[in-house]
Formats: C-alpha cells, sequence, structure tokens
C-alpha cells in the first residue's frame, strides 16, 4: 500500500500532517507492507501548489504515482474529484505526526474486509454533497405555450 501524507513542513515520519491538501509544501510517500513501514520519500510540492489547478495537476501527480490513500487535513473540490474518480482513499487527520497518520490507516486497512487499493472505499472516506436546496434548478414552467 502506497499512501501519501500531506506535511506541514519539511517531511518525513517525524513531521506534522498538514491541515491542508493544497497548502503543503512537501508530501510524505511511505510504501507499506502488512502493516509495517517499508520505505519512506519526501516529494516536494511544486511551487505555487495554490487552491485550484494548481493543486489538482499536484493531485493527479500523486495518482500518477500509484497512491492508494491520501491523509490531509481537508481536501479542496478538485483534489477531491482527482483522487476519487482513481480510486484513491482519502483521510482526513491532522494536527498529528505523519507515522501514526500513517499506522491508523493501515490499521484500518488491515480490519476491512478488502485492501483499500484501487476501487475499495474506506469507512472514512471523504466525500462531498452539494445540492439539497431549492435553487434555479428546481424551477418549473408554468403556463403553456413558447417562452
Amino acid at each position: 500500500m502506497k499512501i501519501a501524507i500531506a506535511s506541514a513542513g519539511a517531511g518525513g515520519l517525524d513531521d506534522t500532517v498538514s491541515p491542508v491538501f493544497w497548502a503543503s509544501s512537501s508530501f510524505t510517500l511511505i510504501d507499506a507492507e502488512n502493516q509495517e513501514i517499508l520505505a519512506v520519500e519526501i516529494v516536494v510540492a511544486p511551487e505555487g501548489c495554490a487552491p485550484g489547478a494548481a493543486a489538482g495537476r499536484f493531485a493527479r501527480d500523486l495518482a500518477g504515482r500509484g497512491v492508494d490513500a491520501v491523509i490531509a487535513g481537508e481536501f479542496l473540490p478538485e483534489e477531491t474529484g482527482v483522487f476519487s474518480s482513481a480510486g484513491i482513499g482519502m483521510y482526513r487527520l491532522q494536527d498529528m505526526p505523519i507515522r501514526d497518520a500513517a499506522k491508523q490507516v493501515l490499521n484500518l486497512a488491515a480490519d476491512t474486509l478488502r485492501s483499500p487499493g484501487r476501487g475499495a472505499v474506506p469507512t472514512d472516506y471523504v466525500t462531498r454533497t452539494y445540492g439539497g436546496g431549492v435553487g434555479l434548478g428546481s424551477r418549473r414552467r408554468t403556463g403553456g405555450g413558447p417562452r
């Protein structure tokens, strides 16, 4: 299992999980198997990785690296769309060491019936819902004839 964790600082297992994905200066990539961390890689986020297109491009880059799960405090709709379409699990954790966050996700993966690899949805998967209100989309035409 490969996990990408948004780092609040320079990255690494002793760094802290960033409260937001899009403002992280680095990401810690962890390769793990059987709940054991095998390798750690630090990836510096591209300069200008701010909300919007740049963060979405970096999310696609992480997806291209074969990441199975991503950990950060918050995700924007751009990142959520990229990760969910790639089948990557998103976990909202923050204010904890990266090592502890990785262990939580690895423990959760061990407790699921299926491995949370591509296509599986972890139990605390981040979803965003919109709508539910009465907006222009619910307006119905009344009366006959063309307008």
